[in-house]
């Protein structure tokens, strides 16, 4: 056990200054961030939330400390612990293939036999994961979305690679519904919110719009102004991939169930302390290729370590939004950050990280960052091409000057929009660089490696697959089968 301050002192002013700078720095509208802390041996509780900016450029609305946020993909948690549920109540095994439960579910070029809950859990049964097909607002869109797999392709064969996917969280909670005789929203309610006494971890807009809530705000590449994102949320057939909209506050009670071993505040269990161990436990460690956002992971959660402090995470992006949830279980501590716009990657890990420094005596993880100049690229020409899945189209093509330029294009922007052309830079790892569109963006990885025995490319977590075909969307026309 790490030594930790006691108690936790907080100084108001201090943070709150700490925040307005850091907005300020990094040009977002409003954050709202919190610790959390638990004493694991006398079981006191201490926190404080923080809060600058505003919730929406347009309103000029101020952020307040119960501001509610979109945590995105932090949502996948919240999934995972209810498949975990359905598991200690006998009903799945994480072992059991999801065509037992989903029986009518089908793929383009794999049995549905061949991927099972786990799969589902670790982003590894290989389906392409980033399918945001809108089947409607109805309490069945999940059921639809399910029945359109039969067209999805796939990346590799189960189990043989990793690949982030949000498609394989939707099924998850497919799952969720078929076991539980209700909808994914209506079983979070009962298994999430009702057990940890939970008044904001919301799904839908009628239930968001009575509270004060963020607004996400982007920018076009090259320009210096961020404006109100075009859509408030992501569709809901997505929901138990990263539709949750939460408080600081309630998202902080949900870490703080697995800091207590899975018992919520009021004492009815959320988990029990074996399906708490079994989530945070490596079930994948990851491919170098591949560890853009952590090197291993567990069943939902993404696994660190800083400087010797056990990490247990995940990050969350909407439209304009970004969110991050932080447990560190042996300093009984949990970490939330909102951001709702500007260069929120850069500004939320300066938060997070403050708060390490503070509060565990440690630094967060950084990620990769350039060391040389463009011209100090070398790539081996047979990794020229074209790379996509079913949203994401990378080429990677060599200049007249001998650099080398990735252009990145959104399969789902409308029609016309243009790719980013971004400047490949080393890392000092081969095979390895990072870019970005200017320097208000984000750092984008890029590496190239073979999954299953085909080249691919991973653009962060994204596994985009070697076409051979460059009008096709996905697997290119070379590699069809070999992912069945």
């Amino acid at each position: 056990m790490h030594s930790i301050p006691s108690p936790l002192t907080f100084d108001a002013h201090r943070w709150q200054q700490l925040l307005a700078d850091t907005a300020r720095r990094h040009h977002v509208p409003g954050i709202v961030a919190g610790v959390l802390r638990i004493d694991r041996e006398t079981g006191t509780t201490q926190r404080f939330v923080a809060s600058t900016g505003v919730t929406n450029l347009r309103t000029g609305v101020e952020s307040t400390n119960d501001t509610i946020c979109q945590i995105g993909s932090i949502t996948k948690v919240v999934t995972a612990t209810m498949i975990m549920q359905l598991r200690e109540e006998g009903k799945l095994d994480l072992d059991t293939p999801i065509s037992e439960i989903l029986t009518d579910l089908e793929f383009a070029e794999v049995d549905a036999s061949r991927i099972t809950v786990r799969h589902l859990l670790t982003h590894t049964s290989g389906i392409d994961g980033d399918v945001f097909t809108d089947t409607g607002r109805g309490d069945d869109c999940l059921e639809k979305y399910a029945a359109l797999m039969k067209d999805t392709r796939s990346l590799f064969s189960p189990g043989t690679g990793w690949a982030y996917c949000n498609s394989g969280w939707v099924l998850a909670g497919r799952i969720i519904e078929v076991l539980d005789g209700r909808t994914w929203d209506a079983s979070l309610q009962d298994r999430i919110s009702r057990r940890l006494g939970l008044h904001q971890f919301l799904t839908l807009p009628e239930q968001i719009i009575s509270y004060r809530s963020q607004h996400g705000h982007v920018r076009e590449p090259g320009k210096r102004d961020w404006t109100l994102a075009p859509a408030s949320a992501i569709v809901r057939s997505m929901g138990p991939a990263g539709l949750i909209t939460s408080s600081v506050d309630n998202l902080l009670d949900f870490g703080g169930a697995f800091l207590r071993d899975g018992a919520g505040v009021a004492g009815e269990a959320l988990l029990g302390p074996e399906s708490v161990r079994l989530m945070a436990e490596t079930q994948v460690t990851l491919d170098a290729a591949a560890d853009a956002a952590a090197p291993r992971w567990g069943l939902g959660w993404m696994l660190d370590d800083w400087n010797g402090h056990r990490v247990f995470w995940h990050g969350g992006t909407t439209i304009g939004n970004k969110a991050w949830l932080q447990v560190l279980p042996d300093d009984g501590l949990a970490f939330v950050v909102f951001c709702n716009g500007g260069s929120a990657e850069a500004a939320g890990p300066e938060i997070f990280g403050a708060f390490a420094r503070e509060f565990a005596g440690t630094n967060s993880s950084t990620g990769s960052r350039p060391v040389g100049p463009a011209s100090e690229v070398a790539i081996d020409d047979s990794l020229l091409g074209h790379y996509a899945d079913f949203s994401t189209s990378l080429e990677v093509k060599k200049r007249d000057d001998g650099t080398i330029e990735a252009r990145v294009k959104r399969l789902l922007d409308p029609d016309g929009a243009e790719p980013d052309t971004l400047q490949l830079l080393p890392t000092g790892t081969p095979n390895r660089f990072v870019a970005r569109a200017d320097d208000l963006s984000p750092w984008v990885q890029i590496t190239f490696t073979e999954v299953d025995g085909q080249q691919c490319a991973y653009a962060d977590i994204r596994c985009l697959r070697r076409k051979e075909d460059t009008n096709e969307t996905g697997v290119g026309v070379g590699n069809e089968g070999n992912a069945s």
